[in-house]
């Protein structure tokens, strides 16, 4: 039963590592194919097939609240212990390099920042039978300032397309990182393997220039900074899985692009 519970348990850092993984084999393959049948295909078509671009975007990065509640017995009841996280919406910057070996498929590498306030609460509460209308709990409240940067791959698979415009899909995985802004020390980092997924569309303004507009999510296990103290208090350790959202409007710049 306990081996069961810990796989469960670490089933999406297992995830998370099997999709970096496969991102970084899929962008590695591609770039070997490219190179040796690029000769071939300049011959061929005088022009090769791939697309390469570079983009800077702002996001605005949503992430809702997670609550951790464990049940615990409590002199002649039941006791809850429960911690929650939750982060404040803030917005943030996007570097994007992206390469199409394929017609349909390609990749892109990542560099993301974004700064937000996380708020934890932790404690316990107890119904209390005996006084039902007098139960008892203790919490402490804290917060903490953090800078979020993003180093990601991921795999993108071109979808319907138009004249001007191009959809697409991706799903990869990196690394984040988060630096507490009160004491920017690196002993405080804490790194985060991540999956990213999302979808967007791009709109070719000209040769070269065009807009993108995408939907990005990160899923990945919350930051725990623990003996970190802020007010005289220790913020409360916490891991929990959650998602953040990040939709984001870009500036494209493509190279050597065909008419």
């Amino acid at each position: 039963m306990r081996s069961h519970s810990s796989f469960i348990h670490n089933f999406p850092d297992a995830l998370v590592y099997w999709i970096t993984s496969a991102t970084l084999l899929v962008a590695t393959a591609g770039a070997f194919a490219q190179q040796a049948s690029g000769d071939s295909e300049h011959a061929r078509q005088g022009k090769s097939r791939s697309v390469t671009d570079i983009s800077l975007g702002i996001f605005g990065q949503s992430t809702p609240a997670r609550t951790l509640t464990e049940i615990n017995p409590f002199r002649d009841g039941i006791a809850f212990d429960q911690t929650t996280q939750a982060t404040s919406s803030s917005a943030g910057g996007l570097l994007t390099f992206h390469q199409s070996f394929k017609p349909w498929l390609g990749y892109n590498v990542n560099f993301g920042y974004s700064r937000f306030s996380e708020k934890y609460s932790q404690g316990m509460y107890f119904p209390n039978p005996s006084t039902p209308t007098n139960p008892i709990s203790s919490f402490t409240y804290g917060s903490i300032g953090e800078n979020m940067y993003e180093l990601t791959g991921a795999s993108v698979v071109q979808g319907p397309r138009a004249k001007r415009v191009e959809t697409f899909f991706q799903l990869g995985g990196g690394a984040l990182s988060f630096l507490p802004t009160q004491n920017p020390s690196p002993y405080w980092v804490v790194f985060r393997p991540v999956m990213i997924f999302g979808t967007g569309i791009n709109y070719s303004l000209s040769r070269h220039w065009g807009l993108r507009a995408e939907y990005r999510g990160l899923f990945y296990k919350t930051p725990a900074f623990s003996g970190f103290r802020q007010a005289n208090s220790d913020v409360p350790t916490v891991k929990l899985f959650t998602i953040t959202s990040e939709p984001t409007i870009s500036v494209v710049y493509r190279f050597g692009r065909k008419k």
